[in-house]
């Protein structure tokens, strides 16, 4: 876990602080709406967690092309091999395992959890998953958003 986080409360009063923004780095929501609103939108390349999981080479060909480099299908496996979910948890150069226990305290939390789409219903009340996405809809309404559903079966717009 990260040091400038506090310890985990219930996941109801967590939840409500994230919607709130009150976290580290403040509200996601306005995070995400900055950047989806940017006048220059087409200097920066949006890829959702759940495409990056069901379809890790199509993203990393997407990352390539917005780059425009020109990578073969090789080298897209190559680079695919090493994003896995399961490659990165394990590599110390991406799991924070080698970071200082002042920045990051592996002992309260692994930087990597499980790694798969829809984990959320194991963690969420059905009040509380009702609640995220009455908030969600109503403070992503106005902007230029694109957001992955959290099923990650689609989206509800395209980023």
């Amino acid at each position: 876990m990260a040091s400038i986080c506090v310890d985990p409360e219930s996941t109801g009063e967590s939840l409500n602080k994230f919607l709130d923004g009150n976290v580290a780095f403040g509200s996601w929501f306005d995070h995400v709406q900055g950047w989806m609103n940017a006048e220059d939108k087409e200097r920066f390349l949006c890829i959702s967690y759940e495409e990056r999981i069901t379809d890790l080479k199509s993203a990393l060909t997407r990352v390539a092309q917005f780059m425009e480099k020109s990578l073969d299908s090789e080298v897209i496996d190559s680079i695919a091999e090493q994003c896995l979910f399961k490659n990165m948890k394990t590599n110390e150069m991406s799991n924070y395992s080698k970071a200082p226990e002042g920045l990051f305290d592996q002992s309260k939390s692994e930087f990597f959890r499980k790694g798969i789409i829809g984990d959320w219903k194991n963690l969420l009340t059905v009040a509380e998953s009702e609640y995220f996405d009455s908030v969600f809809e109503d403070k992503m309404k106005d902007g230029n958003t694109e957001i992955a559903d959290k099923e990650g079966g689609g989206k509800d717009e395209e980023c």
